[in-house]
Parts: C-alpha cells; structure tokens; sequence
C-alpha cells in the first residue's frame, strides 16, 4: 500500500511534483480538446495545445528545482534512445506526407531527456500513476455531472450510430441516466474514454491506496456506459498478468506456475467471450484487410493522414485502422512501427524483469495498454500524449524497482563480507 507524506512532495526532494505535473497536464491538454474543440486562444492554439506547454512550463521549474540524480542507464536508457528514433521517424514520416501535427510534439524529447536525467525512484513512479488516476477520476465524473445538470452537452453523434450502439452492445444505465448510445466521455470518444476506465481499474487494483476503491467504482462505471469491450479485456488482462505474478496476499499461496496457466486460459477465454457478442469486431473484419493493402503500397514510409483522407473506400471512410499497430504501419510505414515496437518490446522486457523480481504493476498497466492497442489506441508516438506517458512511466518505475532491488542486495552482501569491530 502507498503511503504518502508532505515531504515526499516536496520539489527539493521528490521527482513527483514534476512528473505528476507532465502526465496530468497531458490528460488535461486532452480534456481540453472535448470542452473548447478548436478554440484558439494564444498565437492561434487551442487549450488543448497550450495547457500541455503551461505543465512542461511548471514541471521544467520543479525538475530544475531537484537535486541532481544519477541518470538512467543500461536498459531504460535504451528504451528512451529508441522511443527517441521513433519519434524521428514519425517526424520525418509526417513531413514526407505533409502532414499536420501541433507544437506538442516538440515537447516529448525534452521529456523523454528530463525523466532520463532525472528518473524517478519506484515509489515516486507509483505515486504518479496514481496521481493520474486521481486526474482522469476528476475529469470522469464532473463531466458527466456537468452533463447531468445541463452545464455541458454530450457530444453529438450520428443518430445511426446511436441506433447501432443501442441494438449490438449493452448498455443497462444509459437510458436511466440519460445518456443516448454509449457515452463519448471527456474524451471525445467512447473508445478513448473506454480506455481510461480501463487503466483506472489496473491502477486501482496493482498500486492499492485508500483511493482504489473510488478509481475501482468510476472505473467500472466508465466501461458499463461506453461498452468498451476491448477496454474491458484489457482490463481483465492487466489484472491477470498482475496475478500470475503477485507475491503478496492469499494468491501469492497459490504456485506460480499454476496461476501462470491459469491466467493465459482465462485470458483467452476471456477474449472469445468478448468477440462472441453481437457486435464481432464491428466492421474490422473490412477495415484491417482495406488498412494492410493501403500499407502494401507504400511500405516503408506509409501513406500518411494525407493518403488516407484522400485513399476512397473503407479506408477513407473510416481514417483510421483502429487498431494501433496496423494504423503505425499504414500512416507511417515500417521504419516508424519497427522503433515504436522495439521500444515497447523493451519496456515489456524491463516490466517482466520486475515483475519477476516482485513488483508485477507496471507490466500489468503494459499488457493493459498492449491489448486494447490491438483494437483502438490511436496516440502516434510523435506527441507525448497520456497514454506515452504513462507506458514511459511505468517502465521507469519497473526500472527504478530493478536498481533498488540490485542496489539492496549489494549493500546486504556487503555487510555479509565485512566483519564486526573486535572479530
């Protein structure tokens, strides 16, 4: 359990207060975008793109303020390194294509360079996530109040796409609470919103706090009304990974080995069950195949947003693969989804290592993130958008969780060696 004091908050002491300020004015930049679409305020931008650059503004003060740290190395220096080609390739994708990208992305190397300068301990990682969840709990519930009392609008949709919702997924409190189809959320977007609850339920279940019960209510809450079925498995599959390596509480007396088993037959089971539904893979079934001939023709740089937006069809219609991996591929190209895969194949590889040493949180948010990525993520990894953020957190924290781990057992073999005054 987490346990939080003022000094552990304090700038001069903790890399909290700077990475809690990053990720939630991320969140918040995004929230931004559903209250005030395409207002522009300052020097043309919008909320969305100017309340991202007022956190970094706040969290570079609060980094400056902390003492210096040994920076990363080894293997989280190597995740940071490759998630920074991926980012050039996206650049250099973009620019080919001639596509349009805001001023945020020129933020994630500065953040990728200041986490890496200045990392967090394992504690510090955890606590940010937890602010996180803290954030987007905020923005779940006084949007939805707002819309309740009639201070906001839900976000208009088609009325064919109300019908569809209502006939193919279950929804049992939307008609009691007002809501027509499945809830757009904060975030624009059923599916975006979806995700959030997704990542508040893993959150609220691997890095237990006084507060898990509340992410654990508006988490599950968030799934029943936007029906996001993909979010929900990825839920399910964080939390199951959580399990297969937990070393604490009543399933830590069950053997590895046999809730290891156990948790891939339920997993798999678990995504059959989730596909059996009326609603299939809602049309993906046409788009993933339309998406991969898109690809094929311009394999190694993609076709970018300006090919899709002009491709006709399936792909044109939809603008999206809805699927990350496929839409890196056919926006991008192979260059981009080689470093983008590498970097997650790291972070994958740095989370299992601290899982097996006993600290399963951060890969369990990865393989959250990593399954509903199959279906819906579309972050480009060109912004730090909050879902980066979170996956570079967590791994840093598994990181950090690595070090510790290696640093106490030097200490303790150390004083092993080392024999008391007077022998």
């Amino acid at each position: 359990m987490l346990k939080f004091g003022r000094s552990q908050w304090s700038p001069s002491v903790s890399a909290r207060p700077y990475l809690s300020v990053l990720v939630v004015g991320m969140v918040s930049g995004l929230w931004a975008g559903y209250l005030w679409p395409g207002r522009a305020i300052v020097f043309g931008q919008s909320p969305a793109v100017i309340i991202p650059f007022i956190g970094f503004a706040v969290a570079l003060v609060l980094w400056w303020w902390l003492p210096g740290r040994t920076p990363a190395r080894g293997w989280r220096l190597a995740f940071s390194g490759v998630l920074v080609l991926a980012w050039t390739a996206n650049l250099v994708s973009f620019n080919v294509h001639n596509d349009a990208f805001t001023y945020g992305a020129l933020l994630f190397v500065p953040i990728v360079a200041m986490i890496n300068v200045k990392p967090p301990t394992e504690s510090e990682g955890r606590s940010v996530l937890v602010a996180l969840a803290w954030s987007v709990t905020v923005m779940l519930v006084s949007t939805r109040v707002a819309e309740a009392i009639g201070l906001l609008e839900v976000k208009s949709q088609p009325l064919g796409i109300i019908e569809f919702d209502k006939s193919y997924y279950w929804l049992p409190f939307n008609d009691l609470v007002g809501i027509d189809g499945r809830w757009p959320g904060p975030f624009g977007h059923n599916g975006y919103t979806a995700m959030v609850g997704a990542f508040l339920i893993v959150i609220a279940v691997v890095f237990w706090t006084r507060s898990s019960w509340i992410f654990l209510s508006v988490g599950i809450l968030t799934l029943l009304v936007t029906s996001g079925r993909a979010s929900a498995g990825a839920a399910a599959a964080g939390i199951v990974v959580y399990g297969m390596f937990v070393r604490s509480g009543s399933l830590a007396r069950i053997p590895q080995s046999l809730r290891i088993t156990t948790g891939a037959i339920v997993l798999v089971a678990g995504f059959a069950v989730l596909l059996s539904g009326r609603s299939g893979l809602t049309g993906r079934q046409k788009i993933w195949p339309a998406f991969w001939d898109l690809w094929l023709t311009s394999p190694l740089m993609g076709v970018g947003s300006s090919g899709i937006s002009t491709s006709g069809g399936v792909t044109e219609q939809f603008g999206h693969a809805h699927s990350m991996y496929l839409d890196l591929l056919a926006r991008n190209g192979i260059i981009t989804f080689t470093f983008v895969l590498a970097a997650l194949a790291i972070g994958v590889g740095i989370t299992f290592v601290a899982a097996r040493q006993g600290n399963p949180g951060p890969l369990a948010l990865i393989a959250a993130y990593l399954v509903v990525a199959l279906t819906e993520p579309r972050n480009d990894w060109l912004h730090p958008g909050t879902y980066v953020l979170m996956v570079v957190v967590a791994v840093f924290t598994a990181g950090a969780s690595i070090q510790e781990d290696a640093t106490s057992a030097a200490r303790q073999e150390t004083a092993i060696k080392v024999p008391k005054a007077g022998q």
